[in-house]
């Protein structure tokens, strides 16, 4: 599914190069796109994963990998879950949020 972005392409790309500045190959980029998205967006906030509303807690770097993407910490009641940052349903209002929209379009391959 391609997203339909509110951000401008260009702004996107601004973004996305403000994330990866100073990266010198895909894994490097890849954790520089960690660390934007654990610094800009507003966790905790409220997501679905199979249907089940959860907190979404922050992102966890140590399981986050280039084959499974951007994994976020999630709790349901007192149970703390892993779950990839692209599976959550993300509230409308946080979708466009301009760090989450970067990583969408970063997902696509911009």
């Amino acid at each position: 599914m391609r997203w339909k972005f509110k951000t401008s392409q260009k702004h996107l790309d601004k973004l996305l190069e403000e994330a990866t500045v100073d990266c010198y190959d895909e894994y490097e980029a890849f954790m520089g796109v960690i660390v934007t998205l654990d610094e800009n967006l507003p966790f905790p906030f409220e997501a679905k994963a199979l249907g089940e509303t959860m907190e979404v807690l922050g992102i966890d770097d140590n399981r986050s990998d280039m084959k499974h993407g951007v994994i976020a910490r999630v709790r349901k009641g007192k149970k703390e879950y892993r779950v990839a940052l692209s599976e959550l349903e993300i509230p409308k209002k946080l979708k466009t949020n301009k760090w989450f929209e970067m990583y969408q379009y970063w997902l696509q391959g911009y």
